[in-house]
């Protein structure tokens, strides 16, 4: 994380807390409201315990509760209508959290209900205190959040696609005799999934793949027969995956599987069924495989290394055969 990233993400939960600070000594709780200030506290605490990446999952459904809280309080308070005016510029930050913490569909889906929810709770009060006449003002203010939180999940989704393409436009990550990515494309790639399944918590698998006894195969038929099996390997792996899943020249004979959304046993069979067409291809060559499932929080090179250990322990198994990490 970088300096601005820290300075900007320790500015927004100082804001945060500030606002809570604020009108908990504005309009001291009492009764219910106290128990619910600490309901909503305890959601922000967890949420920081989170870090940075998954925090706004959890932000979502904290500040929609805080905001439910302070209207609420406001009608059992009976305050005047347009104390519900200072919760509109605060409102949007549940579209934001929920455009870069969730999926377009799940960002939608929780703007709306949340939405929903509070001004649904200000026109059922405000009705009874003023009469029917305010709600015309509260579907006005109504429609604009919707629209707001349109705007801001489409934004999210644009930038997210644009940074995408211009990342592997510019970068030049590609093997030259394979043209799958390179081991630097792949540890990119990696991380920029962490990172989704942090924030999404979505799951994946890491696979390895080692070309048995390939040493063997280059000094015996030459390096040209060489390339060109790892050519042909190549182009198998990449036909036997789905177009989300990531093949890339991992380094000499070793390749890696990048498979969003799977889990280990998924990722196990895949590898089976891609052992057993190296085999059937009749290439003079077999393969060990490693696989190893993302687990929350985890580091890279723990990832690497869990996938390696099980690859090393394909390989001192008899070799041709797929291993799960522990």
């Amino acid at each position: 994380m970088d300096s601005t990233f820290r300075f900007l993400y320790a500015l927004s939960w100082i804001g945060l807390i500030g606002g809570l600070m604020v009108r908990f000594i504005t309009l001291p709780p009492r009764g219910w409201e106290l128990a619910g200030y600490v309901a909503v506290g305890a959601v922000f605490a967890y949420a920081y315990a989170q870090g940075p990446r998954r925090a706004p999952r959890y932000l979502v459904h904290g500040a929609g509760l805080y905001f439910l809280l302070e209207i609420a309080r406001s009608l059992n308070r009976d305050v005047e209508g347009w104390q519900f005016l200072l919760l509109g510029p605060w409102i949007p930050a549940i579209y934001v959290l929920a455009a870069f913490a969730h999926p377009v569909a799940a960002a939608w889906r929780y703007s709306l209900i949340w939405t929903l929810l509070l001004y649904g709770l200000v026109a059922w009060g405000l009705e009874r205190r003023e009469g029917s006449a305010i709600l015309a003002y509260v579907a006005t203010a109504l429609l604009g959040h919707l629209t707001v939180a349109s705007l801001i999940i489409l934004l999210a989704r644009f930038r997210e696609m644009y940074g995408q393409t211009r990342f592997w436009r510019e970068q030049a990550l590609t093997c030259t005799l394979t043209g799958l990515p390179n081991r630097r494309a792949f540890e990119l790639a990696l991380s920029r999934e962490i990172s989704r399944t942090e924030r999404y918590g979505t799951p994946f698998s890491l696979v390895l793949v080692d070309l048995d006894h390939f040493k063997k195969i280059n000094d015996t038929l030459g390096h040209d027969y060489g390339d060109e099996l790892l050519l042909r390997v190549a182009r198998l792996l990449v036909d036997q995956v789905r177009r989300e899943d990531m093949v890339a020249r991992w380094g000499g004979e070793e390749f890696a599987l990048l498979l969003p959304s799977t889990r280990a046993e998924d990722a196990q069979r895949l590898a089976e069924r891609l052992r057993q067409a190296i085999e059937a291809q009749s290439l003079g060559v077999t393969a060990s495989f490693g696989v190893a499932e993302y687990m929350f929080g985890e580091e890279e090179e723990s990832l690497f290394r869990r996938a390696d250990q099980a690859l090393y322990r394909a390989k001192n198994l008899g070799r041709n055969r797929v291993e799960v990490a522990e």
